[in-house]
């Protein structure tokens, strides 16, 4: 079970570093809002949730408050990765 848990792990980051990069590129090279805030949405909810919850169990001891504490950064990293999904989606269109 360990190894399909590190496979899946692996291919989840790879899948995300390619949504990451590419969206950046299509910002680069075409102007495109809402790619851009898709990576920024992928970013919030990999390496930003994890330096934040790392950060909290750093510095609170075990037990409620740290438990509390990392949930309240997986659902505020969560509303922030649906708010700028929401909003790529918002936005018009290119012509």
């Amino acid at each position: 079970m360990q190894r399909w848990i590190s496979l899946l792990t692996m291919a989840g980051t790879v899948a995300g570093a390619a949504v990451i990069f590419t969206g950046i590129a299509l910002f680069f090279a075409a102007g495109s809002v809402p790619s851009l805030l898709i990576s920024l949405s992928v970013i919030i909810v990999g390496p930003v949730e994890d330096l934040l919850s790392r950060w909290v169990e750093r510095r609170t001891e075990p037990g409620t408050a740290r438990v509390e504490g990392i949930l309240l950064v997986d659902r505020t990293t969560s509303l922030v990765f649906l708010l700028l999904l929401l909003t790529a989606m918002l936005l018009p269109s290119s012509p």
